[in-house]
């Protein structure tokens, strides 16, 4: 189960391409806004393919207060990696959205003959771990403005489409509350805000509300280092 979740391309999602083995495993929810679907602590009897909404993935702390560990998009996995290395789910999903998943049982998976579902949950897997050494590399080794700037081009629809960073003026808006963001970053909410008020004053972002303007994409790029 992904603690954070990244800006990919639709192409690098996980999700994005399954073994039509694996997909005839698979068992078609619809999910409404607010509807739990799985609690904490809960069996783990399944795994889940997010198709469309948007999942929150929620864990109550000690105190009784909930933290929100990532939000899953379409074309993302949930649960896979408790359904092999646990019997319990750590945390609760709720439905953001009103959702379409694939729910995956366990049994089905263990028991399939096709040695392509075996397959591509070991390359699944594989390929979460590489994206938490990322993260972990993110959130040890960058700076706060760096780790932002990183985000904010994950977000630029210019730049998923494979912009080189040659427009100027992009504007997108913000995908959720700045206090999760600052949560997915790995930040308090008061130096995201501190954050973007001193890239606004150096002129890299414009803030209006809950949309960013990006007068430069060149100058935008230039904080990110050398990736």
């Amino acid at each position: 189960m992904p603690l954070l979740n990244n800006n990919r391309s639709e192409d690098e999602r996980p999700g994005s391409s399954i073994p039509s083995a694996l997909a005839a495993l698979g068992l078609r929810r619809k999910v409404a806004s607010g509807v739990i679907l799985f609690q904490q602590q809960a069996p783990a009897s399944s795994c889940f393919l997010l198709e469309e909404g948007e999942i929150a993935l929620r864990r109550q702390s000690r105190s009784g207060g909930e933290v929100e560990l990532a939000r899953i998009g379409p074309g993302e996995w949930f649960g896979e990696i408790i359904l092999f290395a646990a019997q319990v789910f750590p945390a609760q999903a709720v439905a953001v959205k009103g959702c379409i998943v694939l729910e995956f049982r366990r049994s089905a998976i263990l028991s399939s003959p096709d040695p392509a579902v075996p397959s591509f949950f070991l390359s699944l897997l594989a390929r979460k771990c590489l994206a938490l050494n990322h993260r972990i590399e993110e959130l040890t080794i960058m700076d706060t403005r760096e780790r932002l700037a990183r985000f904010i081009i994950g977000l630029c629809p210019g730049h998923m489409s494979g912009c080189k960073g040659g427009l100027t003026n992009c504007s997108f808006p913000l995908p959720r509350k700045k206090r999760e963001i600052a949560v997915e970053l790995g930040m308090a909410p008061e130096t995201l805000s501190r954050t973007l008020r001193h890239m606004e004053k150096e002129g890299y972002i414009k803030v209006k509300g809950s949309r960013l303007e990006i007068p430069s994409c060149d100058s935008l790029l230039s904080l990110v280092g050398d990736d």
